[in-house]
């Protein structure tokens, strides 16, 4: 049985297997089926990124559920966190997310979320997968949609999630006269979170909120900062802020131009977090800098890692009642508040945290130091184990002796894209930019 279900969600290029018309077809039919043990006619939310390819997948998933007995309820044009948000605030049964996220817009996926608002767990897509795999259902003849408004959200759905973020505030958290350039990288929140900080009083400078099917992701949003830096300069902004297309993480500029990850902000939030009692722990990955580990011990607050991907972060947190947490990609998870990464809510609660402050916003975060730490992703045609490529291991060796006990190396493959990802972190930039880079050669071979 092949498995379709990644770190996050179904994911690959929209049209072709897994995301071909009738495997989606088999996924919203299958789902439907297994939640007949919540409801015979179960409740799903569909909402989708700004990808061309999101009304047509959209369509079969709706007739899908339709013929298997569900009622599916159309969000159209949102965030990821929005409808994790919705799920169990309309008592929907199941809520599913058209996107890739961060990938280009060929790339589209499937993220399902329970009725809890939290992602299914592995047992439970296991089941959807062998569910699928036996089936031999097509999805019946039907037109794609095309020409669909790629910005057609349901005003009423943005506005319970509008709502929600406001309540997640201090009400005194003012930003009247606050400067801010808002990159939305023409995805879900294009037509929603300018307007959304605007309403809040700020004076927002908008970036790539003009999607055209095509655009989203590209040279723009949380993984491409370098415009957001000369505009927050330009126009001497207080912060700036980047989400990626689905909105499910965010990335930050501050005043000085200088940009701020998933690291400083589990720093920040963790520096001033409430522990209300509960344990002085912030969950992290092991992508996780070490300057964060070791800012975060000389607080009082222990780091713990886990396996990269927010929804085993999210289950670490839940293990041992930990409020923050969260990956230096910018997905950072409030557990008071969501059960998912959700980067306008990380960017509400970050910049209350540096209102609030009396010390200057480079201050406080600049009081964590990153260790050197290079990352090298290197395109494969196949994941072969990395034991079985020749002198690979040898190499890790040799440069983990010469590191020293203040380094790490990680080698892993990405759950969603066909990418070896290295990390190297020590103290000696000049040593773990080598050693990244020799590690990197040994995947030459495997290059498409």
């Amino acid at each position: 049985m092949v498995a379709l279900f990644g770190t996050d969600g179904i994911r690959g290029i929209a049209g072709k297997p897994p995301l071909d018309r009738d495997t989606v077809y088999r996924v919203g039919y299958c789902l439907t089926e297994y939640l007949r043990h919540l409801a015979p006619s179960p409740h799903i939310l569909i909402g989708r990124d700004t990808r061309e390819s999101g009304p047509w997948l959209e369509v079969v998933l709706r007739r899908a559920i339709q013929e298997a007995g569900g009622l599916p309820e159309l969000c159209g044009v949102i965030s990821t966190p929005a409808i994790s948000f919705l799920t169990p605030k309309t008592g929907a049964h199941a809520g599913i997310m058209i996107s890739a996220s961060h990938n280009p817009y060929r790339d589209n996926g499937i993220k399902v979320f329970a009725s809890t608002g939290m992602k299914f767990n592995d047992d439970v897509e296991e089941d959807l997968e062998r569910r699928i795999a036996s089936s031999s259902l097509t999805a019946p003849p039907e037109s794609a949609a095309t020409g669909a408004a790629l910005l057609a959200s349901v005003p009423e759905y943005c506005r319970l999630y509008s709502s929600f973020l406001r309540q997640c505030v201090s009400p005194d958290c003012s930003l009247e006269g606050v400067r801010l350039v808002v990159d939305c990288a023409h995805g879900a929140l294009s037509a929603i979170a300018p307007e959304f900080f605007r309403a809040l009083g700020a004076e927002v400078r908008a970036l790539h909120c003009e999607p055209d099917g095509h655009n989203i992701n590209r040279k723009a949003g949380a993984l491409h900062v370098e415009r957001l830096q000369q505009e927050v300069l330009d126009f001497k902004a207080y912060l700036g802020i980047a989400f990626d297309g689905d909105a499910d993480r965010a990335m930050f500029v501050d005043s000085r131009g200088v940009r701020r990850d998933g690291d400083d902000v589990l720093y920040l939030l963790g520096r001033f977090s409430d522990f209300q009692g509960g344990p002085r722990v912030v969950v992290g990955t092991v992508m996780a800098n070490l300057g964060l580990e070791v800012a975060l011990e000389s607080l009082g607050i222990r780091l713990v890692r886990t396996s990269v991907g927010d929804r085993y972060v999210l289950e670490e947190m839940l293990r041992l009642g930990a409020m923050v947490g969260g990956e230096q990609s910018g997905h950072v998870i409030l557990l008071r508040l969501a059960r998912t990464g959700d980067g306008l809510l990380t960017a509400l609660k970050v910049i209350e945290v540096l209102r609030q402050q009396k010390a200057g916003m480079e201050d406080l975060w600049g009081a964590m130091r990153r260790f050197p730490q290079v990352l090298r992703d290197v395109p494969v045609r196949s994941k072969v184990p990395f034991d079985e490529i020749p002198g690979l291991r040898e190499t890790e060796a040799f440069y983990k002796e010469k590191l020293g006990p203040r380094s790490r190396i990680l080698m892993r493959y990405s759950g969603t894209e066909r990418l070896a990802r290295i990390m190297v972190e020590g103290e000696d930039r000049g040593a773990v930019t080598e050693a990244a880079a020799r590690l990197a050669a040994h995947f030459d071979s495997l290059r498409p």
